[in-house]
């Protein structure tokens, strides 16, 4: 198992096109609707904007270069809006080469809870905290779950990333 955590991963004025996002885009979907309801559980709702056209393309590009071994791959990338009390349950992400997520909410108190939580190789588990453009990145399968943002916190904002071996 190999987790990166990667600081600075995308620019600023992508971020900032990224957060404009949903008032642009043409759909969304929630985790009530399109997800597994072994991924779903009771949670509360999660916005899924799945990023399109130059958006796409842009951030695409400067994943690559933060990370180059994502080169050719197929990317799946959402901006997800997670609400108070959502989640996400114990999964791997085993049919995905790469997976990736870059936390976007510009400020994040520990007290909102929110973090993701992985089973290490020496089965301890490890909690990491939404940091404004942290990536936690790794190659599946790796266990791991959200847990839920508390009744005080804002939507938690992140991208989540899905690469996969053949083309871009």
């Amino acid at each position: 198992m190999n987790i990166k955590i990667t600081f600075d991963t995308l620019s600023e004025e992508l971020v900032q096109k990224i957060k404009q996002y949903p008032s642009v885009a043409e759909k969304f979907v929630t985790n009530l609707t399109a997800w597994e309801p072994d991924l779903v559980g009771s949670s509360g709702v999660i916005f899924v904007y799945h990023l399109q056209d130059e958006l796409l393309e842009q951030t695409k590009r400067e994943l690559i270069k933060k990370f180059p071994e994502l080169d050719g791959c197929k990317f799946s990338i959402a901006y997800t809006l997670g609400s108070r009390l959502s989640y996400v349950q114990w999964h791997c992400d085993q049919n995905h080469k790469y997976a990736l997520t870059v936390y976007l909410n510009d400020k994040w108190d520990r007290n909102w809870s929110g973090s993701l939580i992985y089973q290490d190789s020496d089965d301890r588990f490890i909690a990491v905290y939404p940091e404004y453009n942290k990536t936690v990145s790794f190659a599946p399968p790796v266990w791991h779950t959200t847990n839920m943002p508390t009744i005080v916190a804002p939507l938690r904002e992140s991208l989540q990333i899905f690469c996969d071996p053949n083309g871009n």
